[in-house]
């Protein structure tokens, strides 16, 4: 696997911790994947002038159901590019708000700093205080190359993750010391999305090189959770066509990015979620 070359300077920790970006010898901007055309933190001034003369627009996919446990299951070639997330994840809708809301979230995330991987994370707590336990998995190749079978189970003892059948990561009750999994007691919607955070400790820079990028979703399963710890399969979307009565289209800011609804489409039996950019 070839290094990611950084032209960055140090970088300072925010969800995962301090992570130290060095400048090699060879001035190559280079990729794991070895595509020499991506930006992966860009300090020339004139590509950052360049970056911002665009608006950049994400988009969001949301049920307009909730569950309270459930099997997840979403066949997907994730987006990458420097800056940006691309997304699966179980939201309660009023976590955002504060004033003493409780705040439950599942994630599957596509990170610009990792394209061989995705993080999983727990998100509990409150809007002013939130608790996190994000992990990052590696896999044999670059995440934008191929489809792979996401997977999340909630159940009242544990949240599971797991990539093409296989569990990458398991958060038991019994031995959850941040005692997240019994925190899980909201119902949450589930939510696809891509976007452009500001923080780019956490996800890179973003460069208008780079964009647009595409997240696509082949199909989406939800199954039911019995009371005997197995599962039954609900509903399953296959995206012959965009179903409005199942899902909604966001439309808010989501720090670099505004989420435009007509950046989730459906072409071919695939669902797609678009990161694009337009001159201001």
């Amino acid at each position: 696997m070839k290094k990611i070359k950084l032209f960055s300077l140090l970088c300072l920790g925010f969800m995962l911790g301090s992570t130290s970006c060095s400048k090699d010898d060879d001035d190559e901007n280079e990729n794991k994947d070895g595509n020499k055309d991506i930006v992966v933190n860009p300090t020339d001034e004139e590509e950052k002038k360049e970056t911002a003369k665009y608006n950049f627009f994400g988009a969001e996919l949301f049920s307009n159901e909730t569950f309270t446990y459930g099997k997840f299951e979403a066949k997907m070639k994730m987006a990458y590019a420097p800056g940006c997330i691309s997304s699966m994840f179980l939201y309660y809708n009023d976590s955002y708000k504060g004033n003493g809301e409780v705040w439950n979230e599942i994630d599957i995330e596509v990170i610009g700093k990792e394209p061989n991987g995705f993080q999983s994370n727990i998100i509990t707590g409150k809007l002013e205080s939130k608790v996190t336990t994000e992990k990052v998995h590696k896999i044999d190749s670059p995440v934008a190359n191929d489809f792979h079978i996401y997977t999340v189970e909630w159940t009242p003892d544990y949240v599971a993750w797991y990539l093409d059948g296989k569990e990458i990561r398991r958060n038991d009750a019994s031995n959850d010391t941040k005692k997240q999994v019994a925190a899980l007691v909201k119902p949450q919607s589930l939510r696809f999305n891509i976007w452009s955070s500001k923080s780019s400790e956490w996800v890179g820079t973003l460069s208008q090189k780079n964009i647009p990028v595409t997240q696509e979703i082949d199909y989406i399963k939800v199954y039911d959770y019995n009371e005997d710890g197995s599962f039954t399969e609900k509903w399953t979307d296959e995206f012959d066509s965009f179903d409005s009565k199942r899902w909604g289209r966001g439309n808010w800011q989501m720090e670099n990015v505004l989420e435009r609804p007509n950046n989730v489409v459906v072409e071919d039996g695939v669902l797609k979620l678009k990161l694009t950019k337009e001159l201001k």
